[in-house]
């Protein structure tokens, strides 16, 4: 803009002389933009790095990684809760707790069957709404960021849609 505003005076003067500051200032102002876009250009990375918006890969995998274990961790003590007051059948509860120890342990689960009793179905629900009412703990706390959260929220809610309804 300021470029365009300096290229639209003209090149003489109303009594048809020429304009003697005109390349003058086409020059400043050529240097200005110039030197301000360099500037920006060089440091912009080092500011976008020291105020944290951008995050390195290693840092978002490695809070991502926690926050799954923290999820996993929460999950597991509530299915441990149910098993002490006996109100799923065992078989239901230990279904779910192998599949929240491998995934604690970075071990993909193995899938047992493609039919899920209605037990099962029940139970993964409620562990799915105890991770998800950890992981907006764990955001509140700001201890993830909102990218991480809503990535987790996301896997959790197509491992619901997957369980179909209660």
């Amino acid at each position: 803009m300021p470029l365009t505003a300096a290229l639209s005076i003209p090149l003489t003067a109303d009594d048809g002389s020429i304009l003697a500051g005109r390349p003058l200032i086409l020059v400043l102002t050529t240097s200005v933009v110039v030197f301000t876009l360099v500037v920006q250009g060089l440091t912009l990375a080092a500011v976008v790095n020291r105020s944290g918006l951008a995050l390195e890969p290693e840092h978002t995998a490695r809070e991502e990684n926690d926050a799954r274990d923290a999820l996993n961790r929460a999950a597991l003590d509530h299915v441990d809760h149910l098993a002490t007051l006996e109100v799923m059948p065992d078989t239901a509860v230990d279904r779910v707790r192998r599949g929240l120890a491998a995934r604690l342990d970075h071990t993909p689960e193995t899938p047992e069957g493609t039919t899920a009793g209605a037990a099962y179905r029940q139970l993964r629900h409620e562990v799915i709404a105890v991770q998800s009412t950890e992981l907006h703990c764990l955001y509140d706390e700001h201890r993830i960021s909102d990218t991480t959260r809503r990535r987790l929220q996301h896997d959790l809610d197509r491992e619901e849609a997957a369980l179909g309804t209660r």
